[in-house]
């Protein structure tokens, strides 16, 4: 692999990283929280699609945690003599 290469996945893994760690603040949730706590903040039907919206963040989150794990481990197997 030529050096661009190395610094090209360099600023790629880096930007990703600190993208998951933007994330891992919890400030717009912690908003969230507040604003869902309002009276009168939601009915029956917006109440459903903030639901799906959680449950379909909570499976991209888990599948994001699934693919960092796999990259990681067959990174590790890249090169290795056996």
């Amino acid at each position: 692999m030529s050096p661009d290469h190395v610094h090209a996945l360099d600023k790629k893994i880096s930007a990703l990283s600190d993208a998951l760690a933007r994330l891992g603040r919890g400030t717009t949730l912690a908003e969230l929280l507040k604003i869902i706590r309002q009276p009168g903040w939601t009915t029956p039907a917006e109440f459903s699609f903030a639901v799906a919206l959680i449950n379909a963040l909570h499976a991209h989150i888990a599948e994001i945690e699934t693919l960092q794990g796999e990259l990681l481990a067959a990174s590790k197997s890249v090169g290795m003599r056996g």
